[in-house]
């Protein structure tokens, strides 16, 4: 085989990987996590029938496991709700906390390939 020919299925060879790799970075993810973001509760005394939890918007800090690497930040809709898009895997969900309330523990969440994992975040408003 001639040299010009092997560097022509040489450079083939990239250019085809390259629009693999660049195709599989550029679907969309079919995982991730659906959080429904709560708080409460909202009044001292619950009466049967009344709600003292509503929905709450805040910051979620997502943090990938076990480095800790920051993977992104998102706030949830005014209806406590959000949808974020991640790679299979395991994250930590670390709420935005003020001192001393609102507050939320951080959760450990494993997100499995071609499923959206449900996660419930509860502030606690502090009152009692």
């Amino acid at each position: 085989m001639s040299i010009l020919r092997r560097v022509s299925c040489a450079a083939c060879a990239v250019v085809a990987l390259g629009a693999a790799s660049a195709q599989a970075s550029t679907a969309p993810l079919d995982s991730g996590i659906v959080a429904r973001v709560l708080y409460g509760p909202t009044c001292p005394v619950q009466r049967p029938g009344i709600s003292c939890v509503r929905p709450w918007q805040a910051w979620l800090t997502v943090r990938r496991l076990p480095s800790e690497a920051l993977v992104t930040r998102a706030r949830s809709s005014t209806a406590g709700q959000l949808r974020l898009a991640l790679r299979p895997g395991r994250y930590l969900i670390l709420p935005r906390n003020t001192t001393p309330y609102p507050h939320a523990p951080a959760q450990a969440v494993t997100v499995r390939a071609h499923q959206f994992t449900h996660i419930t975040v509860r502030f606690d408003s502090g009152i009692r």
